[in-house]
């Protein structure tokens, strides 16, 4: 998988390419959580349509997957949705700023670490509190749903070293303060690729060696 995003980004030119890469790593780690309860069980999820509690917080993603989320919507909403959208970033929310209605309106293109959020007691999301975050991983019929949330943190990890090398800024980066800087940026992907700083101040360290 590093090897091949490596690869991969090394060799975009432009938003329609970061945007299919991002892609292309969400489906291999939907694979990969997909295939996890096979080698160990785990309990079903309480997560129902209509449950917004982890989209209550404001999460950090890897830069590539906040180009997917913008391009999702702005392919996706009709006028005045994007509008609300706008509004929204530009007057900053204590929620993630693609919650409608109660429900993700990104959802097919929602950034990796939401994929990793579970929950096995609804009672626990009404006071705020995610199963995962008291109870550690709650035994062997959790299993599963823990390592993939292991698995994304790693992977996200390895993601910031390879754009790190690569000369780019490699986030992480709050979602909503992302997306108000990429409403605001003029061409913010060809920019980034040329390592310019859009999501933070502090100069990369590139690392030659090798």
């Amino acid at each position: 998988m590093s090897s091949f995003f490596e690869e991969s980004l090394s060799r975009c030119t432009d938003e329609s390419d970061i945007c299919n890469l991002a892609r292309e790593i969400l489906v291999a780690s939907d694979a990969v959580a997909a295939t996890l309860p096979s080698m160990r069980p785990v309990l079903p999820l309480a997560c129902r349509v209509g449950c917004d509690t982890c989209c209550r917080s404001l999460i950090q993603v890897n830069p590539v997957f906040a180009f997917l989320a913008i391009a999702q919507a702005r392919d996706t909403m009709d006028p005045n949705r994007l509008q609300v959208l706008a509004e929204r970033l530009a007057a900053g929310t204590p929620f993630c700023p693609f919650l409608f209605d109660g429900a993700c309106s990104i959802y097919a293109a929602r950034p990796m670490v939401c994929r990793g959020y579970y929950s096995f007691d609804v009672t626990q999301c009404e006071q705020g509190e995610y199963c995962e975050k008291s109870l550690g991983y709650q035994g062997d019929d959790a299993h599963a749903a823990h390592q993939n949330m292991i698995f994304l943190y790693v992977l996200e990890q390895r993601i910031e070293s390879i754009e790190n090398t690569l000369g780019l800024d490699p986030g992480p980066v709050f979602l909503d303060a992302a997306a108000r800087i990429l409403f605001a940026t003029p061409q913010s992907v060809a920019r980034w690729l040329k390592g310019e700083r859009l999501f933070s101040q502090q100069p990369v360290k590139v690392d030659h060696a090798g």
